[in-house]
């Protein structure tokens, strides 16, 4: 299986007004600002008193410059609502993110009866290598594993980073029978390379927890669910892992 999407490119739906020929009878689309100043130039081109001339332009010219500052206000409150949802170190979406995504997506299978999957991952020993190498050289460590998440995604799926060494990938529509499969060979993939951080190379290890929702979940409820479920993988993990568990 191959994960060659990257992640979280969806674009969300855009409004569109309706065509002209959609318009209930008898009514037309309210002309736009340009329009307006049109006609009203057009129309002051018929009148010859220059007062009203002068008049009009001071008050179009206020407006178009009204119009511009609140175009550009909309722009910083977008820029300012997506840094407010990005995590700053790995650039993924963060707990504000994820969860205004999981709000829509648990709302959307209320509402068609479709499902999926959500997986916690947690890196094991993380604490060590913070210790050994420095935090940043875990600041790197976490950078570069939203890095190997990112291609693992479908279009469908989202990725954050919750803290610290948390991260969650939902997987949209999936059920645990195919998000298994998936998380198993992503977590291997993972593991077989070593990170690295100038000339060392740090092994890494993940541990994961997958649960299912459907209409009926909340999200509070999921999120303790998945948490759960990762932290029985993790301890699972551990006896094997205490002979085993790569050397930080």
């Amino acid at each position: 299986m191959s994960f060659a999407m990257p992640a979280n490119d969806s674009q969300p739906s855009r409004w569109s007004p309706p065509a002209p020929g959609d318009a209930p009878e008898g009514k037309q689309d309210a002309p736009g600002f340009a329009s307006l100043v049109l006609r009203l130039r057009l129309c002051l081109r018929r009148d010859p008193d220059p007062r009203k001339r002068e008049l009009v332009e001071h008050i179009l010219t206020a407006a178009a410059e009204s119009e511009q500052q609140l175009a550009e206000l909309a722009e910083r409150v977008a820029e300012l609502e997506a840094l407010s949802t990005t995590d700053d170190l790995t650039g993924l979406p963060n707990r504000r993110g994820f969860e205004q995504y999981m709000r829509a997506e648990l709302a959307r299978s209320q509402r068609d009866g479709r499902g999926g999957s959500l997986a916690f991952l947690d890196l094991d020993c993380f604490k060590a290598i913070n210790d050994r190498y420095g935090h940043a050289a875990g600041d790197s460590v976490l950078c570069q594993v939203a890095q190997r998440l990112r291609p693992a995604a479908r279009a469908a799926d989202f990725i954050a980073r919750l803290h610290g060494d948390e991260f969650v990938l939902a997987l949209s529509g999936a059920s645990p029978e195919k998000a298994t499969p998936r998380m198993t060979e992503l977590i291997n993939r993972i593991e077989r390379q070593p990170l690295r951080f100038g000339d060392q190379l740090i092994p890494l290890a993940l541990s994961y927890g997958l649960t299912s929702y459907d209409g009926t979940s909340t999200l509070d409820n999921l999120i303790r669910a998945s948490d759960r479920a990762m932290y029985a993988n993790k301890q699972a993990r551990r006896p094997a892992s205490q002979g085993g568990k790569p050397e930080i």
